[in-house]
Order: C-alpha cells, then sequence, then structure tokens
C-alpha cells in the first residue's frame, strides 16, 4: 500500500494557478508578482520582471518590466522593455523601449530609444556616451576606449589646435597720440 492516493492532492494549490510554457529563447529568468528583491541581482539571460525590485541590476541580455512590475534600481543591459514603472537610470548597449502605459523616472543612455504613445517619462536621454560608444558590457566598453585611442592616433599631422594669444599691452604714455595745441 502507497503513501499516496492517486485522487488527493500532494499539498494545497491555489485556484488562480498557472502554468506558463517557457520556450527556448524566450524569457528564462522571472521575478514572479509576489516575489520582492533588495540588492543587486546580475545575469547572463533574459529577465522578466513581475514583482518588486530595489538596488541595482545588471543584466547582459533583456530586462522586461512587466505591467506588474516595480523597480526602483539602475538598470544596465543590453536591452530594456519597460511595461511596467522604472524608478533610476537605465543604461543599455541596444535599446530602450517604453511601451503603452510604461512609466519611467530617470535618465537614459542608449543608442536607441522608443517612447509609445501613452508612455509616461520623466527624465534626460543621451544617446551617446563620452566616446560615443555605449556598451553595458566593460569589456565592450575596452575595445571601444582602443578603437577611439588609436582614432586618436591617426589624426593628421596637418591638423593642430590653435591658441589665440592676447595682445599685451604696453604702457599707456607710449600708445597716446599727443594733442596738438593751438
Amino acid at each position: 500500500m502507497g503513501m499516496f492516493k492517486k485522487d488527493e492532492p500532494i499539498g494545497p494549490v491555489a485556484a488562480s494557478t498557472t502554468v506558463r510554457r517557457v520556450e527556448v529563447g524566450q524569457v528564462n529568468s522571472i521575478i514572479g508578482r509576489t516575489l520582492f528583491i533588495k540588492g543587486e541581482l546580475t545575469s547572463d539571460e533574459e529577465v522578466l520582471i513581475e514583482g518588486k525590485i530595489e538596488g541595482k541590476l545588471k543584466i547582459n541580455h533583456r530586462v522586461v518590466v512587466g505591467k506588474s512590475g516595480v523597480v526602483n534600481a539602475d538598470i544596465e543591459a543590453k536591452e530594456v522593455i519597460i511595461k511596467g514603472a522604472v524608478n533610476g537610470n537605465v543604461k543599455c548597449s541596444y535599446k530602450v523601449e517604453i511601451v503603452p502605459e510604461g512609466v519611467l523616472t530617470g535618465n537614459i543612455v542608449s543608442y536607441r530609444v522608443v517612447l509609445a504613445e501613452g508612455a509616461v517619462f520623466k527624465g534626460n536621454i543621451d544617446m551617446t556616451s563620452e566616446e560615443g560608444v555605449i556598451s553595458a558590457d566593460p569589456k565592450e566598453e575596452a575595445a571601444a576606449g582602443e578603437v577611439a585611442a588609436a582614432a586618436e592616433e591617426e589624426k593628421p599631422e596637418e591638423v593642430q589646435e590653435v591658441k589665440k594669444e592676447e595682445p599685451q599691452k604696453e604702457d599707456s604714455e607710449e600708445k597716446k597720440p599727443e594733442k596738438k595745441k593751438k
């Protein structure tokens, strides 16, 4: 005789429990609606956020903030899609997209920015970095820095900066024209 009967459930099951089928190439990491994370979150795969996060996110892939997602953190990723609410700065090497009803309060640094009709955004957008290259990957940033340095070395010698010199002041007595007496 077995411990469990076929007709009895093993444990309590919520009536609203649904099972999502995740296919290859889709979201691998899901932060559910009831999950709260405080701290730093790092990942090399796509992340879907339906819960609440406070701290910092460093994702080497796509981040999707779902409709019920609330993020109070700075986000660094290749791509960020905002359907919920984000309060923090977003830096992407590919694209930031805020869909209708998505909310972002913070600054964006990315090559591509998509603000859909109905999206809410309060902040600044920078579509270039200091070196003209944006990357969420430190290795890519280092390579971009090397490319920029090489380009700097290849400047033609003909191009030189010209500094304007201020004219020197001479004694005021020598410069004054003599007045003729009548």
